[in-house]
């Protein structure tokens, strides 16, 4: 039996509330349901790339979808397991525009034994106009990987 979309909710809600990088960069949870995972990510001049142009630092927008596409991995699992980051790749379609805050959505589309493959966007006002998509590979620990780090989401 697959997570429910109340406990992804949870999960997701938590983890940007607790994961160092996360605050550092005030993520926050738009919505997470079996179809993947969104999350936001407000414009702030701590994270401009080019002081001359106001454009957040791919840097950034790189953590927005590695965090995003780690959380889509839930949306397939029946427990919570660990899975790090085994690969993802970026491709930058254009800039941010300044100002503006920044989406990711992710979803998990293929989940073997000891992988879970996902991929996402990273956009301003829709999903159609692209600031990147991203393609990640996160490997399948195990559950008991992740009692200790439960307690930290509780």
């Amino acid at each position: 039996m697959m997570l429910t979309e109340e406990q992804l909710t949870e999960f997701a809600s938590n983890f940007v509330k607790v994961i160092p990088h996360c605050l550092h960069l005030n993520m926050s949870l738009i919505k997470a349901g079996r179809d993947g995972i969104e999350l936001e990510m407000p414009y702030d001049d701590r994270l401009v790339g080019n002081p001359e142009t106001g454009v957040i630092h791919s840097g950034a927008i790189t953590t927005l979808m590695d965090s995003c596409c780690g959380l889509a991995v839930f949306t397939r699992m029946e427990q919570l397991e660990a899975c790090p980051t085994l690969d993802l790749r970026i491709d930058h379609m254009k800039t941010a525009e300044p100002g503006k805050a920044v989406r990711a959505f992710a979803e998990a589309y293929h989940i073997t034994r000891s992988m879970v493959f996902t991929r996402g966007v990273v956009y301003q006002e829709s999903r159609d106009k692209p600031v990147a998509h991203a393609v990640g590979t996160f490997m399948r620990v195990g559950r008991n990987s992740m009692k200790s780090m439960q307690e930290h989401f509780q």
